[in-house]
């Protein structure tokens, strides 16, 4: 099967656009948050706003060319993973009013669409499709909820810098930048909250999809055991966090390893499977044998 991307001159170019605007977008905000450039601050949001859409538009003319299919190639879906990175953040930003947080965002956002936009312009572009309003959203919340755990690890990680700097006097460029303890804390908890509702959705989508498909769900299948097992940790940091008074630093190693761990886990599988699914298709628009991505 010829690439599909060579073959498009519009996908070629949108894909390409993409991927710088992301870097673009990720030099804007590095540039406010280490140098405090006026001109950064002032592009910086319109220049998100500009790549989220043209994301949008790349995926839109993607998904149309082979009849609102989307491939569960493993750079596919890091494609999505950029994309809802940049709109979770998005969310995130408009919901707290904070913006010195999005360069890190960004730039792991930037840096899934730059693997993606080079191994998709590779790669043959065959591979397992899914179509379907069901299996659409389960994978798209699944995709969702990843960038809600990227995006609270790396909160926690921020806030625990933080707090390290002003336990021993040093105020320096992350002091004077970042905002405080308090804000951090809200940040990653509003981030918490986006991953417990997308995961919900995630499990709940792939238990209804595989009832419809008449396939029975394994149990302990180890990827639905790590949602399960996330999606309680996120749901109990909720609830019990206002009632035992913890501060995040008492969470965030915990949320640092779960981020951790997902993305050692899509790596893994970007190098020893084809897919992110156990996927295979039978006399049918898709057929999958598990319930998580």
């Amino acid at each position: 099967m010829d690439n599909i991307v060579h073959s498009n001159i519009a996908l070629f170019i949108l894909i390409q656009l993409v991927s710088l605007l992301y870097l673009v977008t990720t030099v804007l905000y590095g540039a406010h948050f280490f140098k405090d450039a006026t001109p950064a601050a002032r592009y910086k949001q319109p220049a998100l706003a500009l790549t989220v859409l043209v994301h949008v538009l790349y995926l839109g003319l993607l998904t149309s060319i082979e009849g609102y299919k989307l491939s569960y190639s493993t750079f596919n879906l890091m494609s999505m993973v950029a994309l809802t990175l940049a709109i979770t953040y998005i969310f995130i930003e408009f919901t707290t009013k904070s913006d010195k947080t999005g360069f890190f965002v960004l730039a792991f956002s930037a840096g899934a669409q730059l693997i993606s936009s080079i191994f998709t312009a590779q790669s043959s572009g065959a591979g397992p499709a899914f179509t379907g309003f069901g299996i659409g959203v389960h994978l798209i919340a699944a995709i969702f909820g990843f960038s809600a755990i990227a995006i609270a690890g790396l909160y926690s990680f921020l806030y625990l810098l933080l707090f390290r700097q002003i336990q021993k006097n040093r105020f320096e460029l992350l002091f004077q930048r970042l905002p405080n303890l308090e804000v951090l804390e809200r940040l990653t908890m509003h981030a918490v909250a986006f991953g417990f509702i997308f995961l919900s959705i995630t499990l709940f989508a792939g238990i209804i999809e595989q009832k419809a498909s008449g396939e029975a769900i394994t149990l302990f299948e180890p990827r639905l055991v790590s949602l399960v097992v996330i999606w309680l940790i996120y749901g109990a940091s909720i609830f019990v966090r206002p009632i035992t008074g913890w501060d995040l630093k008492h969470m965030a190693y915990l949320f640092i390893a779960l981020f951790v761990f997902i993305t050692a886990l899509i790596l893994l599988m970007t190098f020893f499977s084809p897919s992110f699914h156990g996927l295979a298709l039978q006399n049918g628009p898709y057929y999958f044998t598990s319930p998580y991505i």
